[in-house]
């Protein structure tokens, strides 16, 4: 666990499926009993989480809130087990609550099974990834709360940043000029040099997902926290994410 700010930690030492990239939960303390854990990962993780959360003096039970910024399953799964244990209530975008509900069900990309064929591709059998991560599907998830963009969640403005998933969100915390990209933009992760926006084969609408990355850069923001990332964007994130989208665009463009 790291400060990032007073009121912002890293989740650090989750492992993912595929052993080439990490991912991160966050959490957010508006005060010590009010806690909100930002895509708090896989089930299978979450003693390691909860003891993340007692090294810094909290419990399971100070989670008040839990955001879900999209329905991807190294974000999501652990929602339902920590909401039974905390009351914690569930927030989402209305357009993303419809798949964790599986109503419809939310057929990728990716679908489990690329996924399994892709880390079966790295050399990861079916067995091993059973053993440590249990399945690598989502129950369905009632949320409490369907959000909208520029909603409030606590001090926490909310972003739609569709492409990555239709309703996926990204998080911004004005007090600190901190920015949650979630799945928007990914740093030196799964096999990737350097920053780069979620990428066609794990992503719903590739185009859209820029187009919501350049809407991002136009906040006045200076950190950059992903949830996959080998460090995150501690001073002058906005200007790498400027750059990195007028790239994009050029390339589009031809």
């Amino acid at each position: 666990m790291t400060e990032i700010t007073k009121n912002v930690y890293s989740i650090e030492g989750m492992t993912h499926p595929d052993p080439r990239g990490k991912v991160f939960p966050y959490l957010f303390v508006e005060d010590k009993d009010n806690l909100t854990l930002i895509d708090p990962g896989f089930l299978s993780q979450l003693p390691m989480l909860e003891k993340y959360l007692q090294d810094v003096g909290y419990e399971i039970k100070n989670v008040k809130q839990i955001i879900l910024t999209h329905v991807h399953v190294d974000h999501a799964q652990a929602a339902n087990e920590i909401k039974r244990r905390s009351g914690a209530r569930i927030y989402s975008h209305w357009i993303e609550a419809r798949y964790l509900a599986h109503n419809p069900p939310y057929m990728g990309p990716p679908s489990t099974q690329e996924t399994i064929k892709k880390l079966e591709n790295l050399g990861i059998s079916v067995e091993s990834l059973s053993k440590e991560y249990g399945t690598l599907e989502v129950e369905p998830i009632s949320v409490d709360e369907q959000v909208s963009d520029g909603d409030m969640i606590g001090s926490l403005k909310v972003i739609h940043t569709p492409g990555h998933t239709p309703g996926h969100i990204s998080l911004y915390y004005e007090k600190d000029k901190l920015l949650l990209g979630a799945d928007s933009i990914y740093k030196k992760v799964f096999g990737a040099e350097g920053l780069y926006i979620s990428a066609p084969q794990v992503s719903m609408d590739p185009t859209t997902a820029i187009v919501s990355v350049q809407r991002l850069s136009r906040i006045n923001f200076d950190k950059l926290l992903m949830a996959h990332q080998d460090s995150p964007l501690l001073e002058g994130a906005r200007e790498a994410v400027e750059k990195l989208v007028a790239e994009y665009i050029q390339n589009l463009k031809g």
